[in-house]
């Protein structure tokens, strides 16, 4: 479990990136308009505004998940993919689901 004093680094292992539905806002779109190419519509806006979402859980991940773990669209990905934190309980959960050990705190140093 994160603690406010606790702090990870992503390590890329992938696992949020293919056993996620990712919601996608028009923000999103604008910022990067292939994310619609990809998106399933929703009929009616969803909640907060969502209009979409990616399905990562089915074909083995995000379509923009590249083999070496790294999103493709890193600079203008979805709003949810840029607020997740690393070593959240969800990050520790996909990653226990995935067969991947939990991620470990950062080591700081005082100077």
């Amino acid at each position: 479990m994160s603690t406010l004093n606790t702090q990870y680094e992503c390590d890329g292992c992938g696992a949020c990136c293919r056993s996620k539905l990712v919601d996608i806002y028009e923000i999103d779109i604008l910022r990067n308009p292939r994310i619609a190419e990809q998106m399933i519509p929703l009929r009616e806006p969803g909640f907060d505004g969502e209009i979409g979402y990616l399905n990562c859980v089915s074909n083995g991940g995000c379509v923009f998940l590249r083999d070496d773990n790294r999103c493709g669209i890193y600079t203008t990905r979805p709003s949810v993919c840029v607020l997740y934190e690393a070593g959240s309980d969800d990050c520790q959960q996909c990653r226990l689901d995935a067969g991947i050990s939990r991620l470990e705190p950062m080591s700081l140093t005082k100077a």
